[in-house]
């Protein structure tokens, strides 16, 4: 114990001495019994706090940064037309993202971050010490609690001074009508403190991200941690997993990724290496429970400067690819052909129809209108081929009572019938093939789609979400296949489905079997699409509506008597002898197949 010490406690003694001398009170109110006297000594003496212990282990523990752990909080908030972002004296980081153009599921403000849901620090490794920036008090440079960047850039530091002068400083910048929040970490003349043997901070960062939509379910299996590593594709952890990833090589940057909503760091120099986490909040109070810890190379120079980017907004396509780093593939728009189309077609469509500010229940109509103009000439085909397969089925017929014995000879004569009447047995499903990469792009694309959050059109008052008529509650068994509640457009959806079903079937003449599979599809999409945006459900429907509406123009446009007396036409003309190699693959087979016979 030194001198001070020693001085401090002496004082503190003879101040408590001198207190129970001249201001305790009379003997003869205070001595009643023997149990009230000790009562009130007990009252009258206060606690003695040994400030100097205090003091001797705050130094151990921070050692030069010791000054800088006690302090006051002080709030200020950076703001523009899109965003808020508070910040706090203590750690000198946020605290708090408000998005000013969004509300949550129950029309309360938006807050992407909530306080004391986030806690973000830097780690440093001084004086064989971990040193933890949110245990920091930082001295801030203006005295406005609310800076406006609404019309101008505006900038807030925050400043960690050291008893050898060495300075931590946390600058941010917030551009008008931007949810880019640019932050520069500081660290000047820290080489003195910093540990010779380590080349690096570490950034720790947890949130536990809120519960903004309708569905708690939906959020969260639409919730996770994704990252991008340097010179890679974007990668995340699996949707509705809770899992943990040891990141070994350069990240680009990192996000927490909600339904419509995200939180992503981009780091200039990247991320040597780390780990990210997702995991679910154990009630529905919260949604994920999500966490990064990144090495950041430092020097141990006197200046180190690290920039980065916070992006604190929506999942919007066009908004994210022009902040550039691949940010907009945090939107799961599908994979391949699936992803071209959205990210090529269907989301120009949408944002040009958009920009006619019509009610997105319209825009979905006209955007079906569109697909199905351009498929039309698909459909034209698809539907000619079946009425030809059609009115060739008496001659499948007899082909199969007389062939029926020999799968491969019947298959062999199939074909040169469709070669006479010229006629592809393809024709009717290649151009479905064309139609089907649409129909999974919708797949994606409507779920994904911030523009339908909290959009209504007719009865449903969020297209992003399911559109329920009837809340039943839960049910065992059927809640897991089909949900607690009724959703209109789906029904109207399987209904659709069931009816254009029967019409195909009709006019592709199927047999039982395939007709009993065409209609089970239906009450299965029933099951699934009940928990799905009714934005699908309700393009799905328009969908069906439209296709019977074509076929229904095509059939009565086709004169099937000419049709079929084109056919016998081309049954007189003189066949090619040239063969396809699937057809003297067929022949080849028939020929074995009659050898092991005899």
């Amino acid at each position: 114990m030194d001198r001070n010490s020693i001085i401090g406690l002496t004082l503190i003694g003879l101040i408590l001495v001198i207190s129970n001398l001249f201001f305790s009170p009379e003997t003869t109110e205070i001595v009643k019994s023997n149990a009230d006297t000790s009562k009130v000594i007990q009252a009258a003496t206060p606690p003695i706090v040994d400030f100097a212990k205090d003091s001797l282990l705050n130094q151990e523990k921070f050692g030069s940064f010791s000054k800088l752990t006690s302090g006051f909080e002080k709030e200020t908030v950076l703001k523009n037309k899109l965003i808020e972002v508070t910040f706090n004296s203590k750690g000198g980081v946020f605290s708090q993202v408000r998005l000013f153009d969004y509300k949550t599921y129950d029309q309360a403000p938006l807050y992407i971050i909530n306080k004391k849901d986030s806690k973000y620090s830097y780690t440093l490794f001084a004086e064989n010490r971990t040193i933890e920036t949110a245990d920091l008090y930082f001295a801030v440079n203006v005295s406005d609690s609310v800076l406006d960047a609404t019309s101008t850039s505006k900038s807030i530091t925050y400043t960690a001074t050291l008893e050898n002068g060495g300075t931590i400083e946390h600058v941010y910048t917030l551009e008008p009508n931007s949810f880019l929040v640019k932050h520069k970490l500081n660290l000047y003349d820290l080489n003195k403190v910093l540990q010779p043997n380590v080349n690096y901070a570490v950034l720790n960062w947890n949130v536990n991200t809120p519960h903004l939509e309708r569905s708690v379910k939906e959020q969260r299996q639409n919730s996770t941690a994704i990252y991008k590593l340097k010179d890679e594709d974007v990668d995340k952890i699996s949707y509705g997993k809770d899992d943990e990833e040891v990141l070994e090589t350069d990240v680009e940057w990192i996000a927490f990724k909600q339904k419509f909503f995200t939180t992503t760091l981009l780091a200039e120099k990247g991320f040597e290496k780390g780990k990210i986490s997702s995991k679910s909040y154990p009630t529905d109070s919260h949604i994920k429970m999500m966490g990064a810890e990144m090495n950041i190379p430092i020097t141990h120079k006197a200046k180190n400067e690290i920039n980065f980017q916070f992006y604190f907004g929506p999942n919007h396509y066009k908004t994210l690819k022009a902040v550039g780093h691949d940010f907009e593939k945090q939107i799961p728009l599908g994979w391949g052909i699936f992803g071209w189309v959205n990210k090529y077609l269907i989301i120009n469509v949408f944002h040009f129809l958009d920009s006619f500010s019509l009610n997105y229940g319209l825009i979905i109509l006209i955007l079906t209108i569109i697909i199905k103009l351009i498929l039309f000439p698909f459909t034209y085909k698809s539907f000619i081929s079946g009425a030809k397969m059609r009115l060739l089925k008496p001659e499948i017929d007899e082909l199969k009572e007389k062939f029926g014995s020999d799968p491969t000879k019947l298959q062999s004569e199939n074909l040169k019938l469709y070669q006479k009447a010229g006629v592809n047995p393809l024709g009717g499903c290649l151009p479905m093939l064309f139609q089907l990469p649409i129909l999974i792009a919708m797949f994606n694309f409507f779920p994904s789609s911030i523009e339908l959050r909290q959009q209504a059109f007719l009865w449903a008052k969020d297209l992003s979400s399911y559109d329920s008529i009837w809340n039943f509650g839960y049910i065992p068994i059927i809640d897991t296949i089909y949900g607690d509640h009724m959703s209109l457009f789906t029904i109207l959806m399987t209904i659709s489905t069931i009816i254009y079903t029967r019409m195909n079937n009709q006019m592709m003449g199927a047999n039982n079997q395939m007709a009993w599979i065409g209609y089970v599809m239906p009450f299965m999409f029933l099951g699934i699409f009940n928990n799905y945006s009714s934005g699908l459900s309700y393009y799905y429907f328009l969908s069906n509506i439209t296709s019977l509406i074509q076929q229904y123009i095509i059939r009565n446009k086709v004169d099937e008597n000419e049709l079929h007396r084109i056919m016998q036409e081309n049954k007189k003309k003189p066949v090619s002898s040239k063969k396809s190699s699937f057809q003297k693959r067929l022949e080849e087979m028939s020929a074995q197949q009659q050898k092991k016979t005899k």
